[in-house]
Parts: C-alpha cells; structure tokens; sequence
C-alpha cells in the first residue's frame, strides 16, 4: 500500500493538470473545440467498453484513455452547467449524495475470472509504481475538470480553478487519515472545496473594486437612507 503522503502528491499533481485543462483547451475555440471534445469522448468511452468487454489487458493506453474521457467530458459538462453559484452547486450537491449513497450502499463490484481484469479497471486512472499501486476514478478526474471549466468561464483565475480540488483532496486525505478508512467519496469533499473557493473568490472581488464603484454604491446607500 502507498504511504498516504506519496498518494496525496500524485494526486494533487492530476490536480494540477486537470485544472489547467480549459486554459490549454483555449487554442481550440468554437464549433473546433465542441467536435474534438465529442470525438474525444466517444472514441475514449467505445474502446473503454471494447477493452473492458473483451478483458483486454491494461496498459498505459488505458489511462491515457481514462485522461482523454475525463478532460473532454469535463469541458463539455462544465460548458453545459449554469456558470453561476447557486445552480452549480445544486448539481453537484446532486453528485455528492450520489457518491455518498455508493459508499454506503458498496461501490459496484463487477465480477471477472481469476487472473483477468476487472472492467472497472476501464475506469480508473491507475500507476504501478515500486511501493505499490496508486488508482483515481476517472469520474473524479472529469468532475475536477469540470470545477475549472466552471471557473474559467466566470474569467477567474488559473489558481482559483486550482483551489477546489486541492482543498477536496486535502480534506478527503485529512478525512482518512482521522478516520483510518480505506477509500472515502472524494465529490462530496470537492463541493465543500467549491463553497469554500467562492466565498473566496467573493472576498477578493469585493478587496479589489475599483474606488468609483465603491463611491457610487455609498452615494446610492446616502440616498437611500
């Protein structure tokens, strides 16, 4: 099993990369952008379904696949939710009860013969490395993707579409190191990441108004009072 410390870097390093994605995505505009996100995601979900169905083995295609489903599934789903607070957060307060009632329910387990891989494996962003293995969902991945879409399109900044997942996973890795649990939901603590995130993104816009619309807004309270 990994140290939780190596598991909290490489996570926070798909992080990193998943956040980035729309401000890289940028080169691609319009109509061009749209196409190649569907093709993307069509083309990383049929072999997915074709490798998991044949119980193909894994191989670094499979999380380059798992990469290419997410990031493109994550652009589209964050262009289609509303870019405001309130309706965001409805949605994945609907994802985080989801994820919850897995975790309770058990995650689905899909049988698979002795010595074969198991499809959900299909699904999952995973590395073999020396001190043993390291896997994230892949649903985990296009809902990061997801977050910075969200901010992207509201014009803020790299490092705020940054903050909700790190904070999640600090929280999440925090969670199970109290709880001593092997695997917790990670959407529920990424949402609590998002709340956070806009309060600060609120702070700082209020820290940073131009004076005449300070100005403006006293006059009108004066008047009003």
């Amino acid at each position: 099993m990994l140290p939780i410390a190596l598991v909290l870097v490489l996570t926070l390093v798909l992080v990193l990369v998943c956040s980035a994605v729309p401000w890289v995505a940028r080169a691609l505009r319009g109509r061009h952008l749209v196409v190649a996100l569907v093709v993307g995601l069509v083309v990383g979900i049929a072999v997915g379904i074709i490798g998991a169905v044949r119980a193909l083995p894994l191989s670094p295609l499979t999380d380059l696949l798992v990469l290419v489903v997410a990031w493109s599934g994550g652009l589209l789903l964050g262009r289609s939710l509303p870019a405001r607070f309130g309706a965001f957060l409805s949605w994945f307060l609907c994802f985080s009860v989801f994820d919850l009632l897995l975790a309770v329910g058990g995650y689905p387990q899909v049988p698979h013969a002795a010595g074969s891989v198991s499809p959900l494996a299909w699904a999952t962003f995973h590395l073999v490395l020396p001190t043993g293995p390291f896997a994230i969902n892949g649903v985990d991945l296009l809902l990061l993707t997801t977050l910075a879409e969200h901010w992207h399109r509201r014009g803020a900044s790299y490092l705020i579409a940054l903050l909700p997942g790190v904070l999640g996973v600090l929280l999440a890795d925090g969670f199970i190191l109290v709880t001593q649990l092997s695997l917790v939901p990670a959407i529920p603590f990424f949402t609590v990441g998002y709340v956070v995130t806009e309060g600060v993104y609120r702070s700082l816009n209020r820290h940073h108004a131009p004076p005449s619309a300070t100005s403006a807004q006293s006059g009108a309270m004066d008047r009003v009072v």
